[in-house]
């Protein structure tokens, strides 16, 4: 599982990927299916009542209401820039939020590096 708050958009998106059963010429198979949700913050910090509704009994919902508690913490709202460097490089521009699963805390990186974060999934 991979979650970032996307800044430009004011989304928390969040990836996962689940096992699901293929038949292909009557043999059986387990392919890793990519899925994804996406959840709009307001500038005061709280999510959309509306994508609320949507996806409160969804099972990852409330790993992406603990990680918008966690970015309030930061005083994230309404935009982080400037404030954080990239755990990788230091750049301080163009940085989101990324949740660690390893360390269950946030890292900031920049688009250069989100993709190539170790906690991505492989």
């Amino acid at each position: 599982m991979s979650m970032r708050f996307d800044q430009d958009r004011k989304r928390i998106i969040c990836r996962w990927e689940e096992p699901v059963k293929v038949v292909m010429n009557k043999k059986e198979g387990v392919i890793n299916r990519s899925r994804m949700i996406t959840v709009k913050v307001n500038d005061n910090g709280k999510l959309n009542s509306k994508d609320i509704r949507r996806h409160k009994k969804h099972p990852m919902f409330p790993y992406i209401n603990r990680f918008n508690n966690m970015l309030n913490n930061y005083e994230c709202f309404p935009q982080c820039e400037g404030q954080y460097k990239c755990a990788v490089c230091g750049e301080e521009h163009s940085v989101s939020p990324f949740f660690d699963t390893n360390t269950q805390s946030i890292l900031w990186l920049c688009r250069d590096h989100l993709a190539s974060s170790p906690s991505m999934d492989e």
